[in-house]
């Protein structure tokens, strides 16, 4: 059974102070630390800093970076098949994703490193960059 374990309200701070991967300040954002058990992961569970957009969840890994693409691509009202498609025109993003399926709905998806995430979102998520502060400044 799979259950979210932690949920606080985190003080922000820039990029870089104290943890590599740590949500940028926003007075917009209200930025939660959650820890989420799965057995989709080798340490069992996935603890994120996240914030809700469009009816979706914004997620960052605490320990890697690793961003949920899935909740960024559909808070643009893509669908999850187009998630495929563009990763399938893509082969060199393939060995770079991690995929969770199953367990707790909220973590399930596509996840990319930071630096991947970063570029694909400048590239295609302009509408809703101003939600996007607390992940990439």
């Amino acid at each position: 059974m799979t259950t979210a374990i932690l949920q606080e309200t985190m003080q922000l701070s820039p990029q870089g102070a104290g943890a590599r991967f740590r949500p940028y300040a926003s007075p917009n954002h209200h930025v939660t630390k959650g820890r989420y058990i799965t057995s989709n992961d080798p340490r069992g569970y996935i603890p994120v800093y996240e914030y809700p957009l469009n009816g979706q969840w914004i997620m960052m890994d605490i320990d890697d970076g690793y961003i949920l693409w899935t909740g960024i691509w559909k808070a643009l009202g893509h669908s999850k098949a187009d998630i495929v498609k563009m990763i399938d025109s893509q082969p060199d993003l393939a060995p770079l994703i991690r995929r969770v399926r199953g367990g707790y709905l909220k973590i399930q998806g596509t996840w990319m490193p930071y630096e991947v995430a970063l570029r694909l979102s400048r590239r295609v998520a302009w509408p809703i960059r101003d939600e996007l502060v607390p992940l990439f400044g």
